[in-house]
């Protein structure tokens, strides 16, 4: 079996986590970057992976990660975190709503920034080794609206823009950009209290498994631009694209 590189970020924990563990027991060479550092370590360890820390916002970190490795033959740009609830939620009575500016920034640079900056970063040097697979861990929030949530809701959104904006002309350069967008997963992301309320309204979690089989879907299809939906007790599936304006 041909050894491939393949780079997770976010790799520590949760959907990462599961990927990095799927990719290393198949004999791949799997770098983790996370920071958590304490979890990454110790995952990687585990799996015979190498672990490095990475705050996938900075641009610095970014040009600095890319000067230290060669290219890549798949990435999961996979970090990524929650809002923590509805940030448009007023706890003061007298008003409408309340912004919380602090957590607006951080859920966005995570959540788009370490999406774009991975690709911006990554790309050329894929592209230059003859091509490869990206592979961005988006969400069914990306798809749906999202009102226990609508930051994150927002990012996933974006991210999914930015895919099928920029998937076909990296596809030209044997790139193939692509996204999952799962519905709640059994992760860290997704409290118990939150997972006992989605599961009164019918639906069930998705397990992490679940997951990693879309993601090894999407590199193996190669369907750029396809944002890959993963939902409780349906086969994944290929969000359709909308009808163009005559």
């Amino acid at each position: 079996m041909t050894q491939h590189r393949i780079l997770i970020t976010g790799g520590a924990s949760g959907i990462g986590a599961g990927i990095a563990r799927h990719w290393a027991n198949m004999g791949n060479d799997v770098l983790i970057t996370d920071v958590d550092d304490a979890l990454g370590a110790a995952l990687a360890q585990e799996l015979g992976a190498t672990y490095q820390h990475h705050d996938v916002t900075s641009v610095e970190q970014w040009a600095q990660f890319i000067s230290q490795h060669k290219p890549f033959d798949v990435v999961f740009l996979n970090a990524g975190v929650a809002s923590g609830g509805n940030i448009f939620g007023a706890t003061n009575p007298e008003e409408v709503f309340e912004f919380d500016l602090g957590n607006y920034r951080r859920v966005s640079s995570i959540n788009i920034d370490g999406v774009v900056l991975g690709v911006a970063h990554l790309a050329n040097a894929m592209v230059k080794n003859g091509g490869g697979d990206i592979v961005v861990t988006a969400s069914m929030a990306g798809l749906f609206p999202i009102q226990a949530d609508p930051i994150y809701g927002l990012t996933k959104h974006a991210v999914l823009g930015f895919v099928k904006s920029l998937a076909p002309t990296l596809i030209e350069h044997n790139v193939c950009l692509s996204a999952i967008c799962p519905f709640f997963v059994d992760t860290p992301l997704v409290n118990a209290e939150s997972q006992a309320l989605i599961r009164e309204t019918g639906f069930d979690i998705l397990t992490v498994d679940q997951v990693i089989d879309a993601a090894q879907t999407a590199v193996a299809e190669r369907s750029a631009g396809a944002q890959w939906v993963i939902f409780p007790g349906l086969p994944v599936v290929k969000a359709p694209e909308p009808a163009l304006l005559p």
